[in-house]
């Protein structure tokens, strides 16, 4: 996966390390919005760092099932006041963390805006995460867009929250860093970007590169 090729990734609610550590390699994202919503996904639901460990975070969606309907109609079911409980959670498990204090006017900000859809909501999301971290920033397209002439690879489908549906990732290795109850728990590895954020501030992107093997290394990795 060379960083001069475009790569189609999904959007994420939050997504994990390795997610983010091949969204701030690539110079050309395109996000894939045209794909249908598939069930069990990162799309709804992200992992944070607990005192009881890793903590799923769902995002409840209007009508249930939404297996076969296209991922930008997917409606968000706002009265369970999701919003307002996730931020809690992050605010209990980030609230000592050294950097949460920082991004957290400007997160809890989005956290307090309504959203109909789920595809704005984890799009506004993510770009507002691109933006905290001291990177050039990609240039974003979208699949709906048309065709473009670069090489893609097509990652869509690559990423999974059950442990059976994970592939193997010659790209990505685990990189440690100081979490908040790691003292008592020892580190979890892949939790949502927030987790590194929160612990490393805009060091997080050191953490995000170490992570990231180049297809040099990658194809060394293998033998």
């Amino acid at each position: 996966m060379g960083d001069n090729h475009a790569l189609i990734l999904p959007v994420f609610y939050l997504g994990n390390i390795q997610y983010w550590s091949k969204l701030v390699h690539q110079k050309n994202i395109i996000f894939n919005d045209v794909e249908n919503y598939p069930k069990g996904s990162f799309r709804n639901r992200c992992h944070i760092a607990s005192s009881q460990g890793l903590l799923r975070l769902s995002i409840p969606l209007v009508g249930g099932k939404h297996a076969g309907q296209k991922y930008t109609e997917v409606k968000i079911d706002q009265q369970e006041n999701w919003q307002k409980k996730h931020w809690q959670s992050l605010h209990t498990c980030y609230g000592s963390a050294p950097f949460f204090h920082h991004y957290a006017d400007k997160l809890q900000a989005i956290y307090n805006r309504p959203f109909i859809y789920l595809w704005e909501w984890n799009l506004s999301l993510t770009k507002m995460i691109l933006s905290m971290l001291p990177i050039e920033q990609p240039d974003i397209r979208f699949l709906s867009d048309g065709e473009v002439a670069e090489p893609r690879l097509d990652l869509s489908l690559f990423f999974s929250p059950k442990p059976r549906f994970i592939l193997t990732d010659n790209e990505w290795i685990n990189i440690g860093y100081p979490q908040v109850f790691e003292n008592t728990l020892g580190f979890l590895p892949n939790a949502s970007i927030l987790d590194l954020i929160f612990c490393q501030g805009p060091y997080a992107i050191n953490v995000l590169r170490k992570s990231y093997l180049s297809d040099k290394q990658s194809d060394l990795s293998k033998f």
